[in-house]
């Protein structure tokens, strides 16, 4: 037999193993994506409005809706809240509205800090779980209370229910 040959044949296990790792990595990982993407247990039926009380009042000290304005430029909130159409996320066109009556007894303050700081905590009907869970941990509590603060800017009519 050839040198040649024997190299080949002295590779191909080792390929085949690279193979089966890197597929085993895939399946792992998609394991997790799949585990990450999924919603918390569901609420109790009595949500507790006191909850964000404190982080709450911390990040809208000095919270300024131009400040917030940028930062959802900067982490390109739109892509998903006003490009995609209403299909990905709720628009952001009336949301301080819709905030302030989608989970009673919460706030519209309150509700839009669940929704960046817990995303999964309430999923509005008819979206998946799309929203970055590691906010909480990316944002300062005053870079949260600009968002917050430039939400509560967007009242009005949206044609999108969500």
């Amino acid at each position: 037999m050839p040198g040649g040959e024997r190299t080949a044949l002295r590779t191909q296990p080792a390929l085949i193993l690279s193979a089966v790792l890197l597929g085993g990595v895939a399946i792992a990982f998609l394991g997790a994506f799949i585990f990450a993407s999924q919603p918390e247990d569901a609420p109790s039926s009595s949500i507790n409005a006191g909850l964000y009380a404190a982080p709450l009042a911390t990040a809208l000290a000095e919270a300024s809706p131009a400040a917030g304005e940028k930062l959802i430029a900067e982490y390109a909130c739109s892509a998903c809240h006003l490009a995609g159409e209403g299909r990905i996320a709720p628009l952001f066109p009336g949301i301080a509205d819709r905030a302030a009556e989608r989970r009673p007894p919460l706030s519209a303050e309150q509700y839009l800090y669940e929704s960046i700081v817990r995303p999964s905590a309430f999923l509005v009907l008819g979206y998946a779980a799309a929203m970055p869970i590691n906010y909480a941990d990316r944002l300062s509590p005053s870079e949260i209370g600009h968002i917050i603060a430039h939400l509560l800017s967007l009242k009005g009519d949206s044609n999108e229910g969500g």
